[in-house]
């Protein structure tokens, strides 16, 4: 084996490699996109369903004066609002987790990928290694 040869099998294991993070690049890419589509939908679902919880409890269940309704249906709007995107939130990276265990992902997506859906236990495990 000549220098040339050894030179040519290490362009060809860096151009191996440069594919390989290339393909894991576009499939995260992919991953984040209909994540966050998913993301969306399913916080503006929450959002709706937790503005009709709250709005059948007020003037169904409670039937409250109609001042006292209207104070407490603005304020509940806001909470509705806030809590759907928190709980929003917590679903989707959730789901996101799932997905990647699910279909076995980690080994097709990038480790900053991978590192914002692990778990804390997770990513303090992989540092004591």
């Amino acid at each position: 084996m000549d220098m040339s040869e050894i030179d040519n099998e290490e362009r060809e294991l860096r151009r191996k490699k440069e594919i390989e993070f290339r393909i894991k690049q576009r499939n995260s890419r992919i991953f984040l996109f209909f994540g966050s589509v998913f993301e969306i939908v399913e916080t503006i679902a929450v959002i709706l369903g937790l503005f009709v919880f709250f709005s059948l409890l007020i003037f169904r269940v409670f039937n409250l004066p109609e001042e006292a309704a209207k104070t407490i249906y603005q304020a509940s709007t806001i909470i509705a609002f806030v809590g759907g995107l928190f709980l929003g939130f917590l679903i989707y990276k959730n789901c996101a987790r799932f997905v990647i265990e699910k279909f076995k992902l980690s080994d097709k997506l990038t480790s900053e990928v991978l590192g914002h859906y692990s778990k804390k236990d997770d990513v303090t495990k992989g540092l004591k290694k």
